[in-house]
């Protein structure tokens, strides 16, 4: 078992994210909602296997604590990613007054890739209770392979100090594909980070029913939203509300946008601002 200070996605931009110019018209900002802020956990659960390309050939499941969001619900989730040659699965359990360990959240399966870094699939899980009396960590089975059935391995469990039993809103996700890693970066004044990642549901290709999601990542303020186009990009619609992260350096935040279609015709693009007017978005998807 490993344990990620930094997650997957972080590092696989670090160093190549960039800002990409605007094109057509930009719609004016909608309202913004704080949505479900989760700050990431040291506490995860991973493999190394040797992947198809790459540095980062992992399958892990990150844990995230709701905490920080309204309510302060002592709560925790797992987001499952996978870019390795193999099959990826992953499960929260839990212990409740010290007693054994039994899976609280159901197994999810991950498909193998072999686009290595690029349109590797991932889930966010839904969240599970983790204040005083109970205790939640990520686990992850490992694939087998001659003479080595698979194991099951855990992260450290985590129990946060909060009583609420107020449940965050459900923002667990089916099946997505962070596509090409179609990320950028926007910058505040103290070098604090605000990441936003364009994700496609289902296969690495557009249908009819395809759906995009955006998932934000940072250390600093900013707000982020998603945008579509019917006309190949000639104008643009605010699909989402506009998210928002808090100043949280030198931890690292997570919000995830609801999904939009995003089917055959249609263009999608996540944006973001940072606390100094830096704004950036994707390539369109």
């Amino acid at each position: 078992m490993r344990n990620f200070k930094l997650s997957m996605m972080a590092a696989a931009v670090i160093g190549a994210s960039s800002v990409i110019a605007f094109g057509g018209s930009i719609p004016a900002l909608a309202a913004t909602t704080s949505g479900a802020r989760y700050e990431q956990l040291g506490q995860n659960a991973g493999w190394a296997g040797p992947g198809p390309s790459g540095s980062l050939n992992e399958c892990y499941l990150m844990l995230l604590s709701a905490a920080p969001s309204d309510g302060t619900p002592a709560y925790v989730s797992g987001m499952l990613l996978n870019n390795t040659s193999d099959p990826c699965t992953g499960f929260l359990e839990d212990s409740v007054s010290g007693g054994a360990w039994t899976e609280v959240s159901p197994q999810v399966t991950l498909p193998a890739t072999s686009q290595g870094l690029a349109n590797y699939p991932w889930v966010k899980l839904a969240n599970y209770f983790a204040g005083p009396g109970t205790s939640v960590r990520a686990c992850v089975l490992t694939p087998a392979t001659p003479g080595f059935p698979s194991k099951t391995e855990c992260g450290s469990p985590v129990t946060l100090n909060d009583t609420s039993t107020t449940v965050p809103a459900n923002d667990s996700t089916s099946l997505f594909y962070a596509h090409n890693e179609q990320s950028v970066s926007a910058l505040g004044a103290d070098d604090s980070g605000c990441r936003v990642f364009l994700n496609s549901s289902g296969s690495f290709d557009k249908t009819a029913t395809s759906q995009a999601l955006m998932g934000v990542e940072g250390d600093g303020t900013c707000t982020a939203w998603l945008e579509t186009s019917a006309d190949n990009g000639q104008t643009w619609q605010q699909s989402t509300p506009t998210y928002s992260l808090p100043f949280s350096k030198p931890n690292m935040y997570w919000v995830f946008s609801g999904p939009v279609a995003d089917g055959t015709g249609e263009l999608a693009r996540a944006c973001a601002l940072s606390s100094t007017g830096n704004e950036a978005c994707t390539p369109a998807w």
